[in-house]
C-alpha cells in the first residue's frame, strides 16, 4: 500500500502543477531538435511520457495485486465490487478526466485510456464499472454544481 500513496502522490503532484500530456507537436518539436535524423524526426512521437508510464504502472499493479485476486469471486456472486472502485478512486484512478476546476485530475483522455486498459487487463467487468460512471459526470459537476461553488471531494 505504501507504493501506492507514493504513485499517487507524484500523481497528483505532477497534475497540481499542470503537467500535461505531450502533445503531438511538442512531440515532433522535441524528437526533432533531440534528433539529427530526418526519419525520426517527421511524424508523431508515440513514446510515453513519464507521466503516463507512472499511470501505467499504478494502473497495472493495482490491478494485478486489487483486481485479478478477487474478479472470480465477483464475478460469480454478482457483488457489486464496491470496496475496488472505492480503492480505485483513492488513487485518483476514477473520473480522471474531470477537469482540475471542478476538483478533479483534469487528466487527458489518452492518460485516462492508459489506466482504462491495464484495469481492464485484471477484469473488463470491473473496468467496466469504474469507468461507467464516467459518462455523465463531467457533464453533471460541470453545469450542477460550479455554480454553486461545489468540488469533486469524495467518490462519486
Amino acid at each position: 500500500m505504501h507504493t501506492y500513496i507514493f504513485y499517487i502522490q507524484v500523481l497528483r503532484a505532477g497534475v497540481r502543477r499542470g503537467i500535461r500530456l505531450q502533445s503531438s507537436s511538442t512531440a515532433t518539436a522535441s524528437a526533432t531538435a533531440s534528433s539529427s535524423s530526418p526519419a525520426t524526426s517527421l511524424g508523431f512521437s508515440f513514446d510515453l511520457t513519464d507521466q503516463q508510464k507512472e499511470f501505467q504502472q499504478l494502473a497495472r499493479k493495482f490491478a494485478r495485486e486489487e483486481i485479478i485476486p478477487v474478479a472470480p469471486a465477483y464475478d460469480k456472486s454478482g457483488e457489486y465490487p464496491f470496496p475496488i472502485i472505492k480503492k480505485a478512486w483513492e488513487l485518483g484512478m476514477v473520473n480522471g478526466h474531470i477537469p482540475q476546476e471542478y476538483g478533479g485530475m483534469g487528466l487527458s483522455s489518452f492518460d485516462t485510456c492508459l489506466i482504462t486498459e491495464e484495469l481492464a487487463y485484471g477484469c473488463t467487468g470491473m473496468q467496466t464499472a469504474i469507468e461507467a460512471n464516467s459518462l455523465g459526470v463531467t457533464n453533471y459537476y460541470k453545469y450542477k454544481f460550479a455554480s454553486r461553488g461545489h468540488i469533486l471531494s469524495e467518490s462519486v
